[in-house]
């Protein structure tokens, strides 16, 4: 190696920067970081390097609710990094939650980078879902006497949980789902309290003035959504805002 080092003295001066350039990238690629001889070395454990992918991956799936662990599938890798504050970043983003994961980062102690690994985990993420007492046929509605609250590994799931209030949606669900099962977002849809084609009552308010006429919707209102409507007093198109199943405030 010494007299690979030695090489650029008898280089043309224009190829000497190509060569300390593939130096750099030699370096790189053994994973030889150029630590200080006199730099002194520390062991990071599992349960530190756990510790620092878990941050990691909150911040990146930006969880906020539950409890997020992490493990190693097999013997996790022996790391020896010079002493000081460590933190981690990713080499590859881990932008979707999953539960196996090999990721490839990098270590840094103040500031520095020392060193780039990879290890195989496993990833298990525990919150509160859900789930269904009984069973439910399609179309039934979402109340809280037909769901109870049930702590379980999301990550384990076949969809995304559904995350809604079921006191105070209208929801139903769109497909069979049975006694014990988790409530998931593809199955539940927002169930319109006014249906196209319903006579509903308009309300035109002017200050302290309000007038009320008949009109026809021409599409589904949701609580609190906007909704399309023909007056039957005359051809004319509006829209309003859905207060209940019944009346519309028309919307200027």
């Amino acid at each position: 190696m010494t007299l690979f080092r030695a090489l650029p003295s008898v280089i043309p001066t224009g190829l000497r920067c190509w060569w300390a350039l593939w130096l750099a990238f030699r370096a790189c690629m053994a994973g030889d970081l150029a630590l200080p001889a006199t730099a002194e070395l520390r062991t990071v454990d599992a349960p530190e390097l756990i510790g620092l992918i878990e941050q990691e991956l909150r911040r990146e799936w930006k969880v906020q609710e539950g409890q997020l662990t992490v493990s190693f599938d097999r013997a996790a890798p022996e790391i020896r990094i010079p002493a000081g504050e460590t933190t981690l970043r990713w080499v590859t983003r881990q932008p979707q939650p999953m539960r196996r994961l090999f990721p490839q980062f990098e270590l840094v102690v103040q500031g520095r980078v020392v060193g780039r690994y990879a290890c195989q985990v496993q990833v298990e993420w525990l919150k509160e879902v859900w789930v269904a007492e009984a069973s439910m046929v399609a179309q039934s509605p979402i109340g809280s006497d037909t769901l109870k609250r049930q702590r379980m590994d999301v990550l384990s799931l076949q969809g995304l949980p559904w995350s809604g209030d079921p006191q105070s949606e209208e929801c139903n669900v769109i497909a069979p789902i049975p006694a014990g099962a988790v409530i998931l977002e593809r199955q539940v849809r927002r169930r319109p309290l006014i249906q196209k084609g319903e006579t509903v009552s308009a309300r035109l308010q002017e200050g302290p003035l309000s007038v009320e006429f008949q009109a026809v919707a021409l599409e589904d209102g949701y609580r609190g959504g906007g909704l399309r409507m023909r007056s039957l007093l005359k051809p004319v198109e509006m829209r309003g805002k859905v207060l209940n199943e019944t009346t519309v405030v028309v919307v200027r």
